[in-house]
């Protein structure tokens, strides 16, 4: 029985035709709504933060079956390379995890061994929870399926998994590396500027190493000439900030008027 949730709009797989797709983190608005919301105004993906967000198991259980039958699909940013960080999520039908801190092919192959049911890792397997429907299926074609669709995006955001980047996206099973700017520039100890400098540079090795393995790059960006001119190089894997600042910036924008006009 296929991962009917998995098949229908696999990112990964729009990813591998050569998609650029974008989406935004969420780390703090919860609702059971929510992929229906996001599907209607247009994003592919939504990452569900359990790195730096507060959500438990139980909340994504409530919030990850309304993006059934939706463009927009579920990820979930993992808060360590461990077992059960992966296995919940993934059983509960999320699309695929993204992974911080990644510094190493080390790292990214367990994250390939925790991701994929065997042969290709050692996911475990239970069924008759939310990824298969609660049903069981027959034979191998679902293990087959989810190791085919379920996405991996691996974030560079330290000096030395900046370093070992070559090395990180020739790992069978990366689909994405995303350039985590913020920490990047802690830890490289420059300026924390997109537009030029240490910072600017080191995006670009990132994302230019990626796509010369046909894997994915990824950016936290909102400004389109920027999104433009890594495009051409890339970066095929955008986010367009958090949820919490979408909220807010909606919210601004909508009581300026009114305030505008109460102050004449």
């Amino acid at each position: 029985m296929p991962d009917r949730h998995l098949a229908n709009g696999s990112l990964r797989r729009r990813l591998r035709a050569g998609e650029t797709i974008f989406g935004l983190f969420v780390a703090e608005l919860r609702a059971p709504g929510m992929g229906l919301m996001l599907d209607a105004a247009g994003y592919d993906f939504a990452i569900f933060d359990m790195e730096h967000g507060s959500y438990t198991l139980s909340e994504l259980a409530a919030m990850v079956p309304g993006f059934q039958g939706c463009r927009c699909a579920p990820l979930v940013r993992v808060p360590a390379v461990r077992r059960e960080f992966f296995q919940a999520p993934l059983d509960l039908g999320v699309a695929g995890i993204v992974v911080p801190m990644v510094e190493s092919a080390a790292d990214a192959r367990e994250c390939v061994q925790l991701m994929k049911y065997p042969p290709v890792g050692r996911r475990g397997v239970s069924y008759c929870r939310p990824h298969s429907r609660f049903q069981t299926p027959a034979g191998d074609q679902f293990t087959v399926e989810a190791n085919e669709n379920t996405l991996l995006v691996l974030q560079i955001e330290t000096a030395k998994g900046l370093e070992h980047v070559d090395e990180i996206v020739a790992v069978p099973g990366v689909d994405a590396v995303f350039v985590g700017n913020a920490d990047l520039a802690q830890s490289l100890a420059c300026p924390s500027d997109l537009e030029r400098g240490q910072l600017r540079e080191a995006m670009e090795r990132i994302i230019k190493a990626a796509a010369a393995r046909n894997v994915a790059g990824g950016a936290n960006i909102t400004e389109p000439k920027m999104i433009a001119e890594l495009h051409a190089i890339g970066l095929r894997f955008v986010t367009l900030t958090t949820d919490v600042e979408r909220f807010l910036a909606g919210l601004d924008s909508a009581i300026q008027g009114p305030r505008a006009w109460a102050k004449r």
